[in-house]
Parts: C-alpha cells; structure tokens; sequence
C-alpha cells in the first residue's frame, strides 16, 4: 500500500478514536456471502484470515481456509460462539492449542479453542491492543497504542498482572530472542529491548522512522521495517544484530513516498517479504533493496502477507476499497496465482495453525 493510503487509513481510525466519547455498540458481523455451513475442524483448516472490520462497527470476524480443499468458511468466532468477535481484529497467535485474539477497539483478547473455536476466556482491562508475544507458558506481553505501556498477561487464569512502563504510547510487533524480548516503538523510532525474566527495559535503541515489524533470520539478526512516517523521512529496511546490539546495515528507500509494511520471512529464514504497494522479495544475503516487484498489483490494495510454513505459498489481501469483503490471493513460490477466494472486510492478519 501506499504511504498515502495507509497513513489516511491510520489518519482517520486515530481521528475517529480522539472524537469520539464512547464506543458504538457492536452490531456483529457484515460478511457478504459468508460461508454458513457447519464448521469441521481437520488438521487442513489450516488457516486462520483475521479481519479486522469497519472501526466502530462491531464487525470484525475471522475465517477459515482449507488449503488442502480450497473451501472457506467465514465469521468462523460467531458461528461457534453466537456473538460477535468485536470492533477491530488487530492480531492473533496460537500458543499451546489456543488462539489470542487480540480485539483493538474493544480493548480485550478472545482466548479461543483451536479444535472448536469456541471461546475459553475473555482477557479485559486493555486500553488499546495490538500484538500478543508469550513469553512461557505462564506468562506473555501486549502492545498497545495510545497507552505508555506493554501489559503483562497471567496465561494461567487469563487476566493483566502488570505492565512495563514504556515512553512510547504505541509499540507493535515484538518478537522473543534468547532472553530478550524486542519492541518496535512506533512513536519514538526505537527499538525497545526488555529482560523477559525481570520485566525490565534494558535499552531503547534509536533506528528509522516507525518501525511497523521485525523478524529473525537463520543467522539470528533481526530486521525491522520502518515505514518512513507521512513524508517524514525515506523508508529504512535495518538489519539489527541482537548479539552486541548494534545496527549492522541499513538499506534506504529511494522515494521518500515509500511505505515498506508487513515485513515477513519464510520458512527458511532466508528470503525476506513486504508489502511497499506492490509485493517485493529479498535474499538476506543481498547487498541492497530489490529494484522490482516480485508480484505487482493490478489496482488491487495489497494490506497483509503471511507465508504458509509448509507449502510455501504466499498469502496476499487485497483490502479494495476498506469496506468490501478483503480477496485473499495464494501465490506459489514460483510467483503464480494459485487460488484466491473472500474474506471478511480488511483481512489484516494471517496466523498459520500448526
């Protein structure tokens, strides 16, 4: 997507939260054409769409591929549930045989049965959450966005049991090395680091302009991706070695209208993966940025990638005008539409079940 249409996107759900005194009821799903028949869990639903939905609206739902059959079933949390998911869908992560959902505006995460998805708890007490890392089988963090802190959740009886007090007031996506826990922080450009034993920061490392999303190679660096801001400054890819905690190398986007989101890595470790408008790939051995897509769009708004741990394919939304149901594309590694079919409305993550 384009820095354009994604800091409007941002722009309006941030303009919308400031003016608004309460939250609109949640009206339940919006799908159309939703796949209504009854639900089979089978080792091939194999993937999980989560859509965010209409800020506001209540309607956010997630749904169920079949990679194996090629069928689809969506508003999967409702049907098994009977109430809606909740008002924007930010994130989800299975850990030990349940999925957190994490529901922004709602300010809670769904705690869901992987074999029936049904709901096990209810986490509340969030101001406005966006990702969920565990950290061990008792314990995981929450980043938040408009909130100067990452809360601590108790995976034993799914409630908040603190928080890590953070300068920024919007950190993203997060990922756990060793016994360190990384932070993108959105609003100061840094990179947080936190002992994941003590709960303490450990240092706040300056990198580009809002880091969106980080991941690990098999060489164990870590790469960040930041966006640049709103024609702030040029979009910066960092490779990051968490062994001395020093930048290593840092690649720059040439336009400064360049919007660099949704970096991912395959299965390998090898190949890195983003969305910039089109969709590109890199080699982490590479000595600079791709100078052409791997799949360009044809008009569609490219919003989220995911790569299949096994069959390799990748998954691309295309979220069209913010208000439709999102089409989910599959290409193969060898860049070739394999499938595509209908999600619910801004399918915005992909959480492969394994």
């Amino acid at each position: 997507m384009s820095k354009f249409n994604s800091n409007i996107v941002v722009g309006l759900a941030l303009l919308m939260l400031i003016f608004s005194s309460c939250k609109k009821e949640e009206f339940g799903p919006q799908c159309i054409n939703c796949e209504e028949n009854a639900i089979s869990p089978s080792i091939q639903n194999d993937v999980i769409i989560v859509n965010e939905g209409n800020f506001g609206f209540g309607n956010a739902s997630l749904s169920l591929y079949n990679s194996t059959s090629k069928t689809v079933h969506n508003s999967i949390f409702q049907q098994a549930n009977n109430y809606p998911l909740g008002d924007v869908a930010q994130s989800a992560y299975c850990f030990e045989k349940k999925i957190y959902t994490v529901i922004n505006n709602s300010s809670k995460i769904e705690v869901i049965d992987k074999s029936n998805f049904s709901s096990i708890a209810t986490i509340t007490g969030f101001d406005s959450p966006r990702y969920f890392l565990p950290i061990n089988s008792s314990k995981a963090y929450v980043s938040n966005i408009f909130s100067n802190k990452i809360d601590i959740i108790n995976l034993t009886n799914n409630t908040i049991s603190g928080s890590i007090t953070t300068s920024s007031n919007w950190t993203e996506k997060m990922l756990v090395f060793n016994d360190t826990v990384y932070v993108c922080d959105m609003s100061n450009n840094k990179l947080i680091l936190i002992n994941k034993t003590n709960n303490q920061i450990i240092a706040n490392i300056s990198v580009g302009i809002q880091p969106n999303s980080l991941i690990l190679d098999k060489n164990n660096k870590i790469w960040i991706m930041c966006d640049g801001g709103f024609n702030e400054a040029n979009a910066q890819l960092i490779k990051f070695n968490p062994n001395i905690r020093t930048v290593e190398q840092t690649f720059v986007f040439s336009n400064i209208s360049d919007s660099p989101s949704n970096l991912i890595i395959d299965s390998s470790k090898e190949n890195l993966y983003f969305i910039n408008n089109h969709i590109y790939k890199m080699n982490i051995n590479d000595m600079s940025l791709p100078s052409s897509s791997w799949v360009s769009n044809n008009g569609e708004v490219f919003y989220s990638l995911g790569i299949h741990p096994t069959t390799y394919e990748i998954y691309v939304s295309d979220a069209k005008d913010f208000v439709q149901n999102s089409t989910i594309y599959i290409y193969s590694p060898n860049q070739q539409l394999y499938h595509q079919f209908q999600s619910g409305i801004n399918a915005g993550h992909f959480l492969f079940l394994q």
